[in-house]
């Protein structure tokens, strides 16, 4: 699940590149658990210290993420 802190911006090469909304820093990757234990996929602003995603697999990570892109790519 994306949290409402992220968003996206492009870059100088026409790029689109997730960030943090509140700082703009790029999100980094992380392993947590949930409470039975079971292995959960993150996404974190390094700065700010808040979690800007949430996903049980990386497939549905990608899929999230994949359709938030277009949605974002329509905006800009």
């Amino acid at each position: 699940m994306i949290e409402m802190h992220l968003t996206g911006i492009k870059a100088r090469n026409g790029k689109l590149v997730f960030v943090c909304s509140t700082c703009r820093v790029p999100p980094s990757f992380a392993f947590g658990a949930q409470d039975k234990g079971e292995l959960v996929y993150l996404m974190c602003c390094p700065k700010c210290e808040i979690v800007l995603g949430e996903w049980d697999s990386l497939e549905s990570r990608d899929l999230e993420l994949r359709e938030f892109a277009r949605t974002l790519k329509l905006r800009h």
